[in-house]
């Protein structure tokens, strides 16, 4: 089975806080969604960040990508893109419990999974100790 592409991004405040949301099951992560037809990937990972957090962001550079199988056995491929953010204030979709913006360290001990708090140190420039 093909993985499903999708792009989403690690929106940064202009005092370098991290956008991270947090699903209804409880696990953290950051705004990410599926490529529509035809749509370029930093495209998606723009207008993800804005209908799920409602975030107006730009993207600085793109930062990797990230494969696994999500909860519903689908093969995943997500592009991620460094962003940052127009303004702080966030309006979640339903999909989500919380989410904001929160500094990198309290972000790595909120995020489930080891692949996004990969991400942020990559981000942030942190090497892995």
């Amino acid at each position: 089975m093909n993985a499903v592409l999708g792009a989403g991004g690690l929106v940064f405040s202009d005092q370098n806080q991290v956008l991270i949301v947090q699903y209804q099951d409880g696990s953290w992560t950051y705004p990410k969604g599926h490529i529509e037809e035809h749509e370029e990937m930093e495209v998606t990972a723009c207008r993800e960040v804005l209908e799920e957090a409602g975030v107006e962001a730009t993207i600085e550079r793109k930062l990797g990508v990230s494969q696994y199988v999500n909860h519903k056995g689908i093969p995943r491929e997500i592009h991620w893109f460094v962003m940052r953010a127009a303004s702080t204030e966030v309006q979640l979709e339903d999909t989500f419990r919380a989410g904001g913006f929160y500094e990198p360290g309290e972000a790595l001990g909120l995020l489930n999974f080891e692949e996004d708090r990969q991400l942020l140190r990559e981000a942030i420039g942190l090497q892995e100790a």
